[in-house]
Order: C-alpha cells, then structure tokens, then sequence
C-alpha cells in the first residue's frame, strides 16, 4: 500500500546527487583560492608595437582617461544659498499657515518667522490670529 508522506527531505551533508558536502575547511580552502585567483596580479601582456611614422602616428593615440595630476583644477566660487526664498510680495501663501503655526508652537518667535517670509512682525501676527 502507498503511503501519503512527503518526500524525503536532504539532510545537510548531502546534496541532491548523493555526493557528501566538502566538509568546512575544504570549503573555506576552495573560497579563499577562488578569492586569490581574482585578486591575483595579471600577467603582462605584449604591448602592440607603435611604428615611428611620425607625428601622424601621434595623432592616434588617445588621450588618457585619468587627467594628470600637473592637470590645472579650476575651481568656481559656489555661492551658498540662505534657504528658501521668501515670497516677493507680503502675502504669505495659504499653504505656509499650518508650517507658521507649527514653528511658533515649537519655539520660534514672531520675529525669527517673519525674517524667513521677508514680511514684518506684524504680518505674522495678522496670520496667527486668523482662525
């Protein structure tokens, strides 16, 4: 009679052709070959001949890919930015209420808030007293 049992499963030592795992320092001894044949130094390989045709022959070589170091480094003044950009006119958008309130609530005081929106004081205070 049949029975209904799973198939059997593979124990750890053994793979699915029957052969026995490499125990774990035949298995360490084969990674760190494989590590070393990839780091390995490559052996040197015969550099094409270049023809002394003249300066023609000079016109095909290319340039390096790696800038030398003698290679002159221009470097552009970068002006950093003071954070965001108030709006031009006094009116502060809709959408910066809820931020406004938030900011005063955790600390902020009128002043440091109006100096971020470009407006006076007394604006901030007209928005905070809106409901």
């Amino acid at each position: 009679m049949a029975e209904n049992r799973p198939p059997r499963r593979l124990g750890p030592h053994a793979t699915r052709s029957g052969e026995p795992f490499l125990d774990d320092r035949e298995r360490s001894n084969r990674a760190r070959q494989a590590a070393e044949a990839l780091f390995a130094p490559k052996p040197p390989t015969a550099a094409a001949p270049v023809s002394p045709a003249g300066p023609a022959s000079e016109q095909l070589i290319p340039a390096p890919l790696v800038p030398s170091r003698r290679a002159a480094v221009r470097r552009e003044a970068v002006v950093p930015s003071t954070g965001p950009q108030p709006p031009v006119s006094g009116d502060i958008p809709a959408s910066q209420l809820a931020r406004i309130r938030t900011w005063v609530r955790y600390g902020m005081t009128v002043a440091q808030v109006a100096k971020v929106y470009g407006v006076p004081p007394d604006e901030i205070e007209r928005v905070l007293r809106k409901p």
